[in-house]
């Protein structure tokens, strides 16, 4: 313990933290004018705090030792269990030095010197509490080894010392630190649909709670002297409680799919995480569509234009081509027609009704094909590296063999390709899929020439295999005119394309398209339609796609001629504003420091999609998104997180399609401080290195 421990260093604290120790005590006294306990408050205004500054923790621990025989300790965070017991059966209380930051004011997951003061402080002057305390902890520090009974005896002390309630003068008022610290807890507290139960030893006990959320329920003590009271039953009833059989509904000895384990790349998971603890940080995670171009209420009244085009088509009545709409429907899908017709006039790609699958967006198509193409045993997809995680993840959980091969700027790097597929034939494996991102690779932001798309094609000939073309970003680009794609060039038929709506129109649509057109002789020496065999694999998996939502698809293509190109215009120029205006910041903020702390910070400039890729001269990893977002409010993805193995450990992706162009430029000043304190930081690590040695 004795490296928590610290010493209250009063000249570290910045004027911004003592601002920041202002305004949460005028929310403080704010909240205390409210109904109270009388109890806390008499504490409160026996300790005086300095308003205006953070206070010195020696001078508030001798006014404490006068007023009730306790004292304060520094620490620099939670202490062991055990450490804290002792402390307390000691009449010594931890207190963090540090304070939140500020756009943590209504609530901090760490503990700070706010919160230990203002919301725990008070009540070690009140005689009663402090007697049972103490012999609170006293019975603790005997089970300190003992985890269940740890957790037992944490309950208590969590729905007393952090959220306890008190009946005075026939009000329920909070006593807990944790209500009296947070203006959303004294709410919730107040809400009469959150249950207040009576105060009870064996219900506290099976009540579980969560210390990152706002409570489900309270409990409430007629006095202290009835918590003091409860001591001479605590231990019995531990003890009974101890020997009752988990109840906590917990599958032992039961495991899960082995891939997803201590290694599985939970990118997303980590950054959604990152950003809700950090909701007032400007995120360049997220690639996200510009909801500012979603019109939703107009693409849902397109429904309409559908079922007139159905009616038209088949000479049914309303009520039954939209009863039929509302019904289980064709696996492949009800828009066919319209999405052949669309992808004639946008992609140049021909296809018949029959080759189309509509999907519950790309992600499922990615999962439809693998399940249908690949068994895995011998079998083998290829994938660039980096690459979007969907497909990688999906392969890995179902444990589908998967490697990688690098990209450069040009994209997947058709000589390493070559070489992999000669070694893997070699080894008697077969290649079946190559996946590629040929447009504004998600998250490198490359492009792949023209002549590098005819090579592909070319070798996915000779070597047989095929490509999952992933064109979500073809129409995002900001040169005169975009490139065709793989499929559009496609004479073998090598190429099932993969396209998806969520982009162009909004992620809520949540609709996908296969494009195969490809006859496979199987093992028996049939010849079936691919796009047959995938409708059986989707069949087992989700059945048909939302056929209400295909509806209002078809009819927005519909009503624009079946195609989006003029329509997305304003959109695609927006995105080349913020692109521009994503490259302008950075040459302000960094590159204008290229000769000093900047020189080895670099970036590409894409000519399309939402990604810009970014260089630096340091490790990047999620402990540097959580410094980055605590420390100077910016989020960024790590690059490395969108490899196979290792690789982008000095890259980081960054996003600029819905933020605005005054928050594109707010972030990146933030992000250029966070990399300028960085690479200082490491200037001096490798000044004082090179002096030892």
């Amino acid at each position: 313990m004795e490296n928590q421990i610290v010493y209250q260093d009063y000249k570290t604290y910045l004027s911004e933290d003592h601002g920041t120790w202002g305004l949460l005590i005028d929310r403080h006294k704010a909240l205390c004018s409210q109904k109270i306990s009388k109890e806390y408050l008499e504490g409160y205004l026996k300790l005086n705090l300095d308003e205006n500054q953070i206070v010195n923790l020696e001078s508030i621990s001798a006014k404490l030792e006068s007023l009730s025989g306790w004292s304060l300790v520094g620490v620099n965070g939670l202490i062991p269990t055990k450490d804290f017991f002792y402390m307390l059966i000691n009449k010594k209380y931890p207190v963090t030095i540090s304070i939140r930051k500020p756009h943590e004011l209504e609530f901090s997951e760490q503990p700070d010197i706010f919160h230990d003061i203002c919301g725990h402080i008070p009540m070690l002057t009140n005689e009663k509490f402090i007697k049972f305390l103490t012999a609170y902890c006293t019975i603790a520090l005997k089970y300190a080894n003992n985890d269940r009974a740890i957790s037992l005896l944490g309950r208590l002390y969590w729905f007393t010392y952090e959220m306890g309630i008190i009946l005075e003068d026939g009000e329920r008022k909070p006593y807990g630190g944790a209500i009296i610290t947070s203006s959303e807890e004294i709410l919730n507290m107040n809400d009469v649909n959150i249950p207040k139960h009576a105060f009870d030893i064996d219900l506290i006990f099976a009540t579980e709670f969560s210390p990152y959320s706002l409570q489900k329920e309270y409990f409430v003590i007629n006095s202290f002297d009835e918590l003091f009271n409860c001591l001479d039953t605590l231990e019995m009833k531990l003890i009974e409680h101890l020997s009752l059989p988990y109840a906590d509904c917990m599958l032992r000895n039961y495991s899960l799919n082995k891939n997803i384990g201590i290694n599985f790349n939970n990118v997303i998971g980590f950054l959604n995480d990152v950003q809700y603890k950090f909701p007032n940080a400007i995120s360049f995670v997220a690639g996200q569509p510009d909801e500012d171009f979603f019109e939703i209420e107009s693409n849902i009244s397109k429904f309409e234009v559908y079922v007139t085009h159905l009616m038209s088509r088949t000479g049914r009545s309303r009520k039954s081509v939209v009863n039929g709409i509302g019904q289980y429907n064709k696996t492949k899908g009800i828009i066919s027609d319209v999405i052949v017709e669309y992808l004639k006039n946008d992609e140049n790609i021909v296809l018949n009704t029959e080759d189309i699958l509509i999907t519950v967006g790309a992600q499922e198509a990615f999962s439809i094909i693998i399940s249908t193409i690949c068994n895995r045993s011998n079998d083998v997809i290829l994938v660039e590296d980096p690459s979007y995680i969907g497909v990688s993840s999906f392969a890995k959980v179902f444990d589908y063999n998967i490697a990688g091969i690098k990209i450069d700027d040009d994209g997947i790097d058709l000589k390493e390709l070559r070489s992999k597929l000669i070694e893997l034939n070699g080894q008697g494996k077969q290649v079946k899929l190559v996946y590629v991102i040929p447009d504004y690779q998600n998250p490198s932001g490359t492009c792949m020439p023209i002549g590098n798309r005819l090579l592909l094609l070319e070798m996915a000939q000779q070597y047989n295999f095929l490509i999952i073309e992933d064109s979500v970003y073809n129409s995002f680009t900001y040169a005169q005119k975009k490139n065709p794609t793989l499929k559009s060039l496609d004479l073998n038929n090598r190429v099932i394309y993969v396209g998806s709506f969520s982009k162009s129109l909004f992620p809520g649509l949540r609709l996908g398209i296969i494009g195969a057109n490809q006859k496979i002789e199987n093992e028996l020496g049939i010849t079936v339609a691919l796009s047959d065999e995938l409708a059986k694999v989707k069949a087992q998996l989700t059945n048909n796609t939302s056929t209400i939502n295909q509806a209002i698809l078809g009819g927005v293509l519909l009503d624009l001629n079946c195609s989006l190109n003029e329509w997305s215009k304003p959109k695609f120029e927006s995105y080349k504003r913020k692109r521009d205006h994503m490259i302008k910041s950075l040459n302000k903020y960094i590159r204008a420091y290229k000769n000093d702390w900047a020189s080895e910070v670099n970036w590409n400039e894409p000519d399309g999609g939402f990604f810009i890729k970014m260089t630096v001269p340091f490790l990047i990893n999620n402990e540097s998104v959580y410094e980055s977002a605590s420390n100077f409010n910016v989020i960024f993805c790590p690059m490395r997180n969108f490899y196979l193995k290792s690789g982008g450990e000095n890259d980081l992706r960054l996003t600029f399609s819905n933020l605005s162009l005054d928050d594109i430029d707010k972030g990146v000043e933030k992000l250029a401080s966070f990399l300028k304190s960085r690479i200082m930081l490491n200037n001096e690590l490798l000044n004082v290195e090179n002096h030892l040695n």
